[in-house]
């Protein structure tokens, strides 16, 4: 029995795993209470679920609100973009069917329009599931990083359907499960991203050259420096 609570064996180390979850869910949770600040709050919290997947991460709470101070404009910026491009999706949506009193009339132009809300849609979903990952990864202008975020994801379709389904499922839960709810506020989204980082650290080591990983090993584990990222993957 004293060996199960030994700080270095399995089980005290899955326990100290959960709680490093729970406090980095708790820290994004209040960050998003502004609602504006979404977009630095994922990828803030994307930055220390990547680095708790290779092992480097040593204080949640000052390795996340660096990231979040480092990446507050771009974040933010790249957040604002996805709620407008969003709102155009849903505005397009109404309009097809009908809901806005617009009558397109003829169903071959309907069913053309659907087709192509359908692929932009698909199109929007894979970029911004990739988009604030990258962000919290690599250091590029916001124009290369929403082209690379597609790029990859079209690349690595396989993790980016993989991720989307782990969004889909962590919204469904709190949607349809009342105690999910509550569960979301001290674990569910950062055990999400968690999982969703054991897919993108494997993607992006493939784009990280191996002088720039040694740098990177060299630093400190709250460390926020990132990786020069290429503009053309």
């Amino acid at each position: 029995m004293g060996k199960l609570f030994n700080l270095d064996s399995p089980f005290m180390q899955f326990m100290n795993r959960v709680a490093d979850l729970m406090w980095l869910n708790i820290l994004f949770v209040i960050s998003c209470i502004p609602v504006i600040t979404v977009g630095p709050a994922i990828t803030a919290m994307f930055y220390i679920t990547l680095k708790m997947v290779r092992n480097e991460e040593s204080y949640i709470t000052k390795g996340y609100f660096k990231s979040f101070k480092q990446n507050f404009i771009q974040g933010t910026v790249i957040w604002l973009i996805a709620i407008l491009a969003g709102g155009l999706l849903l505005l397009d949506y109404f309009i097809i069917s009908g809901r806005m009193g617009v009558s397109v009339g003829n169903p071959t132009i309907i069913s053309v329009m659907q087709v192509l809300l359908i692929v932009v849609l698909i199109f929007y979903l894979f970029t911004f599931t990739f988009v604030f990952p990258l962000l919290s990864k690599f250091d590029n202008s916001i124009k290369n990083t929403i082209k690379n975020a597609f790029i990859m994801s079209i690349r690595h379709f396989p993790v980016t359907l993989g991720s989307i389904a782990i969004g889909i499922i962590t919204a469904l839960l709190i949607i349809y499960v009342p105690i999910m709810l509550m569960f979301s506020i001290f674990l569910l989204f950062s055990l999400a991203a968690f999982v969703c980082s054991q897919m993108y650290v494997r993607v992006f080591d493939k784009y990280i050259p191996k002088t720039a990983e040694a740098e990177e090993d060299t630093e400190d584990a709250d460390g926020t420096e990132k990786v020069t990222e290429q503009e053309n993957i």
